[in-house]
């Protein structure tokens, strides 16, 4: 049933803040209620913060565009060691669970062929999140942060493998 879903990759300009800084929020806020993180939740940003991460060296923003309109959001960090990180991926809460994130990061990936291992982390109990990150062919670390007696993050790496050999 995904496979219908056409997203269309956009990498980020300045213009685009206001609405990305829409999408986080929105996307956020929700997880922000259930497990108050108040230190590494993405919803406690301000434009400014985000538009600085969105443009800081070695980062590209992209925005997830569906018939037109953006539904989501990512930064993807790039390393000198040929590793790239997956980092505050966000979709507008209308639009979850439709396929689009995980469509997104398979053509992200493409645009990254000098990228050989991935990380992210994300919310261990959110078994949705972990699920997607699995499905596109991450895998655990083993290794966990608690950040508080409601919310531990779980961290994930993928080996990117070159279909050009």
């Amino acid at each position: 049933m995904w496979s219908t879903i056409e997203v269309e990759i956009s990498c980020f300009r300045e213009c685009d803040t206001d609405t990305v800084f829409e999408i986080q929020q929105a996307a956020y806020k929700p997880l922000y209620e259930k497990y108050h993180d108040d230190s590494s939740n993405p919803y406690m940003e301000s434009k400014e913060a985000v538009y600085h991460k969105y443009t800081r060296a070695g980062t590209t923003g992209y925005l997830f565009i569906l018939n037109g309109a953006a539904v989501g959001a990512v930064r993807i960090n790039t390393y000198d060691d040929k590793s790239g990180r997956v980092s505050a991926l966000c979709v507008r809460p209308q639009f979850q669970g439709e396929g689009i994130a995980q469509e997104a990061l398979l053509e992200i990936e493409k645009l990254h062929p000098d990228i050989e291992k991935w990380y992210l982390d994300t919310i261990l109990e959110e078994p949705g999140n972990c699920h997607l990150y699995e499905k596109v062919g991450y895998r655990k670390t083993g290794k966990t942060e608690v950040i508080n007696e409601k919310m531990t993050l779980v961290y994930y790496e993928k080996i990117q493998i070159n279909s050009d050999l």
